[in-house]
């Protein structure tokens, strides 16, 4: 589902896979030799000098003006920017509140797709979809699928928790459907809802034993305000009406921004997220993965699918892409859940060698950064981000039961992602180094996942361009490195690739950029083993035609092995991998 500040956010040639000399070459590459070892130096015969221990971990604060040590969220980002959104680390004991608000219509027998019963049944189903726990779900749903709330516990690892209430009852819109769309043409159908909730609740909340609410009814509006900022923390508006497919403007699942100023007193909405009962239609009613979804983008991320359907950067498998699974490393480094394993190149000067142990990530938050040069520190930068993925925890059914005809990784395997999280306040063609920066005056991505830029305008075009512009190698904000490398057919080629357990990088599998290999050809826009930050914007001959200088030095020569995968009965499987620098 899009995403725009205060608007809507929505949704092979010889020598390419360095495997095993034992391995089997993938079906869609040619069969002859991978590159050898002696390229590089070998990991396997020394012992390592540096292990986890040893290394730096990713940044997760910034200091205020104040020299006040804060979180660098993204969400906190926003905020600085003047969009404030869901704080996906608050403070430790306090739990940001999730008002869930579900609309009924008044009915309208001249509308054919007036069909939903707002009912009790329904009413349960939702209370159950956002708060239950996951034995209850289970049972009902058929499947080993979980709430809103349950979700962010586990994907958070307690960090990001929500504190879910559930209205008891309907809120009734005075009109029908129709009419309320009429009527909110020029807001969209969230923001004017929004409206409508906050007086409706004043109104029930001021009647004898609270009207609608019942006299049991604890919650007073501004206990939604659990930061005291002057906003409701989220509130998510359910809605019994059918939705209409990709209608963006108004009956379709998104997050948006109302723009309200802060009001401590009596709080305002700004960040509201907005679906139909219909989204929860699979799993006997029960389905929350489109609300899930989309609280993730409350949290401040953008999606990882591309609007403009040209290549499928993350082939599927994220939350934020197909709905499915958990989120991965790099998002849950954005919201403040983990603390990657940072590795320089200057760590492994002189022949070093690192041995470095991960455990499943969505059980245990590990995860491994390969910084770029002169890295920041934090997820808004450009890196490799490494991850152990497999059918574990909450990723568990759908990893091998699939959602929505996308399936997901079924045996564990490295994940390897190329990240360019860099952004930038006004001016695009520069980029935010300095971390208390970001924290303090906010910043927006430089780039997306969507190829051409989300609004297919410059400010999110960036590209490596050859020499006389006349090819464009797009950016993402991040995309796949897959193991099983094809050329022709791949995440940045194909909108109909799909990643498979043959994506992820097994036991004696090797990722190096180096020597032209077949990963900087395929999946690195310069096409070698230059990083993006190699290439330093210095004007535009009109409004498409850049001009650039090249950093030739700006190199990446991470050489990394998977030593081994083991199973693990606590967090699933446990990967070593040996990572030196290439000769």
């Amino acid at each position: 589902m899009k995403k725009n500040k205060l608007t809507v956010i929505g949704l092979a040639f010889a020598g390419l896979l360095l495997a095993a000399c034992d391995a089997k070459p993938t079906p869609s590459t040619s069969t002859s030799a991978g590159t050898s070892d002696s390229a590089s130096a070998s990991s396997s015969a020394v012992e390592p000098d540096l292990r986890n221990a040893d290394l730096a971990r990713g940044k997760l604060t910034y200091t205020d003006e104040n020299g006040q040590e804060k979180n660098l969220t993204r969400s906190r980002i926003y905020a600085a920017s003047g969009a404030p959104h869901v704080d996906s680390r608050p403070a430790t004991g306090v739990k940001q509140k999730l008002l869930v608000a579900p609309i009924k219509f008044q009915k309208d027998p001249t509308d054919a797709k007036d069909t939903i019963e707002a009912n009790d049944e329904l009413l349960a189903k939702i209370n159950l979809s956002f708060v239950g726990d996951d034995e209850a779900l289970k049972t009902v749903a058929g499947a080993e699928i979980y709430s809103v709330k349950s979700f962010y516990e586990k994907s958070s690892f307690g960090k990001g928790a929500f504190d879910v209430v559930v209205l008891p009852c309907w809120i009734e819109y005075n009109g029908t459907a129709k009419a309320f769309q009429t009527s909110a043409s020029n807001q969209g159908g969230g923001v004017a809802m929004s409206n409508y909730v906050k007086s409706w609740y004043a109104t029930e909340y001021a009647k004898a034993g609270h009207g609608a609410l019942g006299a049991d009814w604890q919650y007073k509006w501004s206990d939604f305000d659990s930061d005291k900022d002057g906003y409701l923390d989220l509130i998510w508006q359910v809605y019994a009406y059918p939705y209409t497919e990709h209608d963006t403007s108004f009956w379709w699942a998104y997050v948006t921004y109302t723009g309200n100023q802060k009001n401590v007193a009596d709080p305002n909405i700004m960040t509201l997220a907005w679906a139909s009962t219909n989204f929860m239609s699979k799993f006997n009613g029960y389905d929350t993965h489109t609300f899930i979804h989309e609280t993730g983008h409350t949290l401040g991320v953008n999606d990882y699918y591309d609007y403009n359907n040209a290549w499928k950067p993350m082939g599927g498998v994220d939350f934020m892409d197909h709905n499915l699974g958990d989120h991965g490393a790099y998002t849950k480094f954005m919201y403040g859940w983990v603390e990657p394993y940072v590795l320089r190149e200057e760590d492994l000067a002189d022949d070093k060698v690192a041995e470095i142990t991960l455990r499943a990530q969505t059980t245990s938050g590990d995860c491994l950064v390969l910084a770029s040069p002169d890295y920041n520190g934090t997820a808004y930068d450009e890196y490799f981000m490494v991850e152990l993925v497999g059918p574990y925890g909450i990723c568990e059914r759908d990893y091998k039961s699939g959602y929505e005809s996308t399936k997901g990784f079924t045996k564990p395997g490295l994940r390897i992602t190329h990240v360019d999280g860099r952004m930038y306040q006004r001016d695009h063609d520069t980029y935010i180094k300095d971390p208390n920066e970001l924290g303090r005056n906010g910043g927006d991505f430089r780039v997306s996942n969507s190829y051409g830029g989300r609004n297919n305008m410059r400010d999110d075009q960036d590209w490596w361009p050859n020499e006389d512009g006349s090819v464009k190698k797009w950016f993402c904000e991040q995309h796949l490195m897959e193991s099983n490398l094809d050329a022709q057919n791949n995440c940045l080629t194909s909108p109909q690739y799909s990643a498979t357990n043959g994506t992820l990088f097994v036991k004696n599998q090797r990722f190096t950029l180096t020597n032209n290999s077949g990963w900087a050809k395929t999946f690195m826009p310069s096409g070698t083993n230059l990083w993006n930050k190699a290439k330093t914007i210095t004007g535009w001959n009109g409004t498409s035609k850049q001009k650039f200088t090249i950093d030739e030095n700006c190199t990446c020569n991470f050489y990394l092995k998977v030593k081994d995968i083991v199973t693990d009965p606590t967090y699933g499987a446990i990967a070593t991998i040996t990572v030196n620098l290439a000769k």
